[in-house]
């Protein structure tokens, strides 16, 4: 089974035609895209209506003309910490009409008997929208936020106090807890939108690490069969890599540029053999 993976296009009408003429050309049965896929360039305050008018005047009608040609390949996406979690309700009106499928707390059948889970949140970040972010470990305090910090709720983007936000939210460690149990952990495919912590796939251009301690902890218990990652666009140009191992786990994650799509594609029953990267080639 051909698997087509990226993350982090925010929005780029270019990524996107570049990521669906490479699934048409590599025939491949899924497409998952791993989070923070839609734009906010204009004004702030207009950014839910800019989300929206992209899901439905660029979105849905690429995809429908990509599935005209190629109507065996399933588009699997989740939002992003960059994107506005109210974008979701528009999202559903696709899934509604059978264009994707979400990903975010659900899970699918993949085909050649895996499952696939989706994990959209992320620890803190320095940015304004918190719809996606969640303290990391149970235990975590959270710093003040040098940021003004904002939600999405209903039409409107309202402020909050981050403190008590994430105070009033379940931690990261706790939601992954609450995640659809996978028949087989050995052939569970889970789309993580932050990296596991310490790992290729979570270093910034300062080399600090900055993945998910919650995660890697996840993925050290489960052991699942691949984690697909994104979150960290510079990543694999830090490390010099686009994977990673956790014990017996490969865990992914192709960075994200602006000039070039960063995507990965792989047959899902064998992916240290025929995985290959859009700029930086097959697993070494």
């Amino acid at each position: 089974m051909v698997v087509v993976y990226t993350s982090d296009l925010h929005g780029n009408k270019e990524h996107y035609q570049e990521l669906f003429e490479l699934a048409e050309q590599r025939k491949a049965q899924a497409i998952i895209i791993g989070g923070d896929m839609l734009p906010i360039r204009g004004p702030f305050k207009y950014s839910l209506q800019e989300q929206q008018n992209f899901i439905f005047s660029y979105l849905e009608p690429k995809i429908r003309d990509f599935r005209s040609r190629a109507p065996h390949t399933t588009i699997y996406a989740m939002l992003g910490n960059d994107d506005w979690q109210a974008s979701n309700v528009h999202l559903e009106t696709l899934v509604a009409k059978g264009t994707l499928r979400l990903l975010h707390g659900e899970k699918h059948e993949l085909g050649s008997g895996y499952e696939l889970v989706g994990y959209a949140h992320v620890p803190p970040t320095p940015f304004t929208i918190k719809d996606g972010e969640r303290r990391d470990l149970l235990d975590d305090a959270v710093d003040g936020q040098r940021c003004t910090a904002c939600v999405s709720q209903g039409s409107k983007i309202i402020v909050v106090d981050p403190r008590r936000y994430f105070a009033s939210m379940n931690s990261i460690e706790e939601e992954l807890e609450e995640l659809p149990t996978a028949r087989d952990p050995r052939k569970t495919v889970y789309v993580m939108h932050s990296p596991p912590f310490r790992t290729n796939l979570d270093r910034l251009f300062d080399g600090r690490w900055i993945g998910s301690q919650a995660i890697r902890a996840f993925v050290e218990r489960y052991q699942p069969y691949l984690t697909l990652h994104g979150h960290i666009h510079e990543s694999s140009e830090i490390s010099g890599t686009y994977w990673d191992r956790i014990g017996k786990t490969i865990c992914i994650n192709p960075g994200q540029s602006t000039e070039e799509l960063y995507a990965v594609v792989f047959e899902l029953e064998d992916i240290t053999a025929t995985i290959e990267h859009t700029v930086f080639g097959p697993m070494a």
